[in-house]
């Protein structure tokens, strides 16, 4: 079929001619590995980037870019498969892109490579709307970045993947991850799980790579996989019966580096000691978080079941949230469950957290960490109101001699009443006793 005149063409589909005909063009980009052929024209590339038009242009041609016999300038795109860049040169042409989940990551390292910063929001913007704080979507996107060395969106991902550390290290693409993914997510420091998890979730890893190899899955096989990440992995920080029942027996660590981590457990309060050790594991703590406890004092109350329990709260750093302490049954005998609403608010009243909990109450133990799904972000000295309502009523243990100011790691969290809720919670007692940071 023959190509449309192009008296009867509108501009962008005149330039579109030029480019699917390879009409008069002057440059040859070799896509790919096999450097697949894409023809266009040297006035549109540099009309629409810098950087070609730094490379076409220049008197000399770059050390990426030659001349043919015919004065055309050949330019090598290795990095890229021939389906995307053809993609890619197409918007240069027409403003026009169809972003999809699978292209959306080749074309955002094209848009940033080529400083294409139009196409660039376009892609960030699909990014956004796939919701990148979907814990296995951040992984897959830690995945995806990581191929294409675009450290701000690892980085971005990371920080999603620290905050729901268990539902991304238990998820699909989790296990699906090439070694070096999985060695730079295991190796961060901030991780919101015991470092037990950590090894679990790793060995899964390890089965389905093997799995994928065709290798046998022996402890053996195993340690090869790993590599480096066997040393990722703080062996030092495990508990020391699980490490003795589920780990010292099997063949993964050598019995040189089984000894190492016993002197290690052996010492655990021993700061000293860890800190002049000198062997390949790490020891460091991950940044797990800490209960930030304003009571000083408890007793108990009846709690009714449509009393709402608010306070209020800042903190002097950014930090992350990760739930709050509550509360347990006070006149128990025997394991009880009881559940809670919690509302956590911002100082533009905007809900972060709404949420049920179960809490399994235990005789005479008073406190209880009450977990959010994911972690929330909270900006150094804004204002935020946390509240509590139980769904029945019971007896419970509460708090006396409220602190307003309790110390956190370089700075302080102050809390303050609401003058909303019960008369029960306040800033010098009731409910709520501590919050839950990192």
């Amino acid at each position: 079929m023959s190509s449309p005149r192009p008296d009867g063409l509108m501009l962008k589909e005149a330039l579109l001619r030029m480019l699917e005909n390879a009409i008069s063009y002057d440059v040859m980009l070799l896509v790919g590995r096999n450097g697949q052929e894409v023809r266009c024209h040297s006035f549109m590339l540099s009309a629409r980037s810098d950087v070609f038009q730094a490379m076409l242009e220049s008197p000399r041609i770059g050390a990426e870019t030659e001349r043919d016999g015919e004065g055309r300038a050949i330019v090598p795109m290795p990095d890229v498969d021939k389906e995307f860049v053809t993609c890619f040169i197409r918007y240069l042409y027409t403003d026009d892109v169809d972003l999809t989940q699978e292209n959306v990551m080749p074309l955002l390292y094209l848009a940033r490579k080529y400083l294409i910063q139009t196409l660039t929001d376009k892609c960030q913007q699909l990014i956004t709307a796939a919701n990148l704080e979907e814990p296995e979507n951040a992984v897959e996107i830690f995945h995806q970045a990581f191929l294409f060395d675009m450290e701000d969106l690892m980085d971005d991902s990371m920080k999603i993947i620290n905050q729901s550390t268990r539902q991304c290290l238990e998820s699909a693409a989790f296990r699906s991850l090439p070694q070096e993914c999985v060695r730079k997510i295991i190796a961060d420091d901030h991780h919101q799980v015991e470092e037990e998890t950590i090894y679990r979730n790793v060995m899964r890893w390890c089965e389905e790579e093997c799995q994928r190899r065709g290798l046998s899955e022996s402890d053996e096989e195993f340690r090869n996989v790993l590599g480096d990440i066997l040393y990722e992995i703080r062996f030092p920080n495990i508990d020391a019966r699980f490490f003795r029942s589920s780990i010292e027996k099997r063949s993964l660590l050598t019995e040189q580096e089984k000894q190492e981590i016993e002197t290690l457990l052996a010492r655990q309060d021993n700061t000293c000691s860890r800190k002049s050790y000198k062997g390949r594991f790490k020891c460091k703590p991950r940044n797990i978080c800490q209960r930030v406890i304003r009571m000083t004092e408890g007793g108990e109350a009846m709690l009714l079941d449509q009393d709402q329990h608010i306070i209020a709260f800042q903190s002097s750093v950014d930090c992350l949230m990760h739930g709050i302490v509550t509360y347990g049954l006070s006149q128990i005998e025997t394991p009880e469950k009881f559940k809670i609403l919690i509302d956590l608010k911002d100082d533009n009243n905007g809900t972060i957290v709404r949420d049920e909990f179960w809490v399994e109450s235990v005789p005479k133990t008073k406190l209880y960490d009450v977990r959010f799904q994911k972690a929330v972000e909270i900006e150094a000295d804004r204002q935020y109101k946390i509240s509590m309502e139980l769904a029945d009523d019971n007896w419970h243990w509460m708090g006396k001699l409220g602190r307003h100011s309790v110390p956190f790691r370089d700075g302080e969290v102050i809390f303050t009443g609401c003058g909303s809720g019960t008369e029960e919670t306040n800033m010098l007692g009731g409910q709520i006793p501590g919050l839950m940071l990192s």
